[in-house]
């Protein structure tokens, strides 16, 4: 009798099971598509994975050259969950935190942030590179005043979540002048925190060191190493803007070896 009880919930008609399940979380969705065969057909409803996507996915998708068609809106999240789209003319890179839904953006270098003396190619170059989700990356010929700023729409990002702030490189074999502490600030509802980072990691050491506070990076899953710049509580509100900004123009010792290819704004879940 117990066995039956517990079945009969996929007697109802595959629309009224969907909607129950839009109603739970992700995690619960892929465990209700285990459950029996009834459950995984409601389960990769559309109106169920619409449910995670965010309300204004096709404004987003609009702003890809050639859009993709995707089979399903199950197809849908998880390219985008793992594998993220161009978006912007190529200023940005849109995809999906994995296990919350929550929006990730990534800023170009080469097209979305601001670098100083970046117009001069004795300075800095824009060069293709095979590991970047971008046509291209800023490569760091040599500097000795290093400056670069972003700024950011909030209302592209998830409301009521936590964001933190990520500047993605990678050294060079010929690296100069990273081994030293850079500031790091981030701007956002008239409030300006400030750290310091370092893109050279020394003695195995990696995010913070306790004993001065100097962040210093790890290396991401797509293989460039990140550093994280500050973070912030991102209310929602349509006018909020986040600005973030990495420096050192005070030794002003040569810097060379560095490739930059953004600024990520991704979710502390």
């Amino acid at each position: 009798m117990e066995a039956n009880n517990s079945c009969e919930i996929s007697r109802l008609p595959e629309d009224c099971l969907s909607r129950i399940i839009s109603l739970t979380s992700l995690r619960d969705t892929c465990c209700c598509s285990a459950v029996s065969t009834s459950f995984l057909s409601a389960a990769i409803a559309d109106v169920v994975w619409g449910n995670f996507l965010p309300t204004d996915i096709d404004n987003i998708l609009s702003k890809i050259p050639n859009r993709p068609v995707f089979a399903s809106k199950k197809d849908l999240y998880y390219h985008l969950s793992n594998h993220g789209v161009i978006v912007d003319d190529g200023k940005m890179s849109f995809r999906l935190d994995r296990s919350s839904s929550a929006k990730i953006y990534i800023l170009s270098a080469s097209r979305a942030v601001g670098i100083i003396w970046a117009w001069d190619p004795r300075y800095w170059q824009c060069v293709p590179n095979n590991n970047s989700m971008f046509s291209e990356v800023a490569q760091l010929i040599v500097v000795w005043w290093f400056d670069i700023f972003a700024n950011f729409r909030c209302k592209n990002l998830s409301p009521k979540t936590k964001y933190g702030a990520y500047f993605i490189f990678k050294l060079e074999d010929d690296t100069e002048g990273f081994d030293r502490p850079l500031e790091a600030s981030i701007y956002f509802h008239h409030v300006e925190s400030h750290h310091r980072i370092c893109l050279e990691a020394r003695n195995g050491m990696s995010r913070q060191n306790p004993n001065n506070q100097i962040r210093y990076p790890q290396v991401r899953d797509d293989q460039w190493s990140e550093v994280e710049i500050g973070e912030f509580y991102n209310v929602g509100e349509e006018d909020d803007e986040v600005g973030v900004k990495v420096h050192e123009t005070r030794e002003l010792g040569p810097k060379r070896g560095l490739i930059f290819n953004g600024i990520e704004f991704r979710p502390k879940i």
